[in-house]
């Protein structure tokens, strides 16, 4: 009798449509930090001044009872959950990995102290727009905020186009201690992407 291999993690591929009246929730980062996912998004259009829905293409990881409870999440808040595609991967193999949090101090600029020292006098929220380059497609860098460095992540505002050679942006309210947004900042600062606060 065979024994069937120990399957690891899953890969689903899904598209979501989020109604205008969760644009202002951080749906993304809870499926983040309550199911343990990790979530790239793979393309997007949010746009906060208008009444229509958003839409996000993502990628998550993660257990496959992970992966099903997280879908479930997001049918109970009445989600459209669209083009669902899951893939198995045994043994250690990740499809998905976050850019991990190395921060050298040295390396960042005086403009990015000042822009520091400005949170670390503020309360704990932050509003910024971070562009994602090309190159960054397959970078999980929401996941990577909220795992890496504590935050709760709400994307007010998105455009990521579908196979496109063009950039797109974020634009990101986060939550959560002082120290927590310095490092979500310098986080982004140190893979290189700009920021404007």
């Amino acid at each position: 009798m065979a024994i069937s291999p120990i399957i690891h993690s899953v890969v689903g591929e899904i598209c979501i449509r989020i109604p205008q009246f969760y644009h202002r929730q951080p749906v993304i980062s809870r499926l983040i930090s309550r199911y343990g996912l990790t979530v790239n998004i793979t393309a997007a259009f949010l746009d906060a001044d208008t009444k229509k829905d958003g839409w996000f293409n993502l990628e998550i990881q993660g257990s496959e009872e992970d992966v099903k409870a997280g879908i479930e999440y997001l049918q109970t808040l009445s989600i459209e959950v669209e083009k669902i595609k899951l893939t198995y991967i045994k043994g250690e193999k990740s499809k998905l990995k976050l850019v991990q949090d190395n921060v050298n101090q040295e390396q960042l600029s005086q403009e990015s102290e000042a822009e520091i020292t400005a949170i670390e006098r503020k309360t704990n929220r932050a509003k910024f727009h971070v562009c994602i380059p090309q190159s960054y497609r397959s970078s999980p860098i929401i996941a990577g905020l909220v795992t890496c460095c504590g935050l709760t992540v709400n994307i007010l505002g998105a455009l990521l186009e579908k196979s496109s050679e063009n950039d797109g942006w974020f634009d990101l309210e986060v939550w959560g201690r002082p120290q927590a947004i310095i490092s979500g900042l310098r986080y982004l600062k140190e893979k290189g992407l700009q920021i404007w606060l």
